[in-house]
């Protein structure tokens, strides 16, 4: 168990006021929670809020980990073909057709409507708050359902191909909820952004979603600009002098949707500029978040 990495995050939490606030050691102790299937909001949840000496923390983390053994099944054969990476080349983006089954998609479905306390068939239910939900955020990332999802071998092998490289690590991630608009609500996500600093060199890494539920185009697909990434750089620079590059984008470049049926694995480029968008459809939108990152991945510096 890598006590001392965890030390250290624990340390800053808990002891702010005697500890130094260098976060460089930040995506070390991120990557260590991930490798024991831990995430990184109800660990510092539990930090913050309940302060714990190092000895109760230790217990903590043991009694959250998930068996290592039970890893992810290599495929050697490839998911994605040589068109497939043609695409990706000039779009940044990549749809991995049925990387769950209709099942697990079903069964993670049900787990999020217990989660929530709602009723698939009660439309009035859908739009009672949750304590745990965030615009269209749910931090619900412990579930053996979502556990099984992060196992998909064609997920993990689509990212290697990606990465051109079999070092990666898989990230514990949350789940969204976006119900129907309707008179009395309205669609409470984020506009166009990136996940990223814009700060040059831009440091790369890619991102993950997957479809819970059949999304058609209005049903709240997720939205991104195609073949940005070939682009961003020579945008960044034609920048006016004090110009900020995430307002202009939200001014100046369209989005499209990217459609899924339900088991459906959306990867994209982090350099594109995506959102989420209302739904308009006649039932909620279900997607849970599951990228892997690069072993040397490190995302410290600047945020601009």
């Amino acid at each position: 168990m890598p006590w001392t990495i965890l030390e250290q995050l624990w340390n800053r939490a808990v002891n702010p006021e005697n500890t130094n606030p260098d976060l460089t050691n930040w995506d070390n102790e991120i990557k260590t929670l991930y490798q024991l299937g831990i995430a990184m909001e109800d660990t510092l949840f539990f930090l913050y809020s309940e302060k714990p000496d190092f000895e109760t923390f230790k217990t903590w983390i043991n009694n959250r980990k998930r068996n290592a053994a039970s890893e992810i099944e290599d495929l050697i054969e490839n998911v994605l073909s040589e068109e497939d990476l043609q695409f990706w080349n000039e779009n940044g983006y990549i749809v991995v057709k049925n990387a769950i089954s209709k099942e697990d998609c079903r069964a993670t479905q049900n787990a999020i409507w217990d989660y929530l306390e709602m009723d698939p068939n009660q439309k009035e239910s859908w739009y009672k708050r949750h304590e745990k939900q965030k615009g269209l955020m749910l931090n619900f990332s412990d579930h053996e359902t979502l556990n099984r999802n992060r196992f998909s071998p064609r997920i993990k092998k689509a990212y290697e191909q990606l990465y051109t490289t079999n070092k990666i690590y898989k990230t514990i991630d949350k789940v969204s909820f976006n119900p129907p608009e309707t008179e009395h609500f309205t669609f409470l996500g984020s506009p166009l952004h990136w996940d990223m600093s814009l700060k040059k060199p831009l440091i790369y890494s890619l991102q993950g979603l997957l479809y819970l539920t059949e999304c058609g185009e209005n049903d709240g697909a997720f939205h991104c600009v195609p073949g940005f990434h070939n682009q961003i750089n020579e945008w960044l620079d034609q920048l006016a002098p004090n110009e900020n590059a995430r307002e202009k984008a939200l001014k100046t470049l369209q989005p499209k949707p990217i459609t899924g049926d339900a088991g459906d694995f959306i990867i994209w480029h982090n350099a594109l500029p995506h959102c989420a968008t209302p739904n308009r459809g006649e039932n909620p939108r279900m997607v849970q978040y599951l990228t892997y990152l690069p072993d040397d991945y490190n995302a410290a510096g600047e945020w601009i």
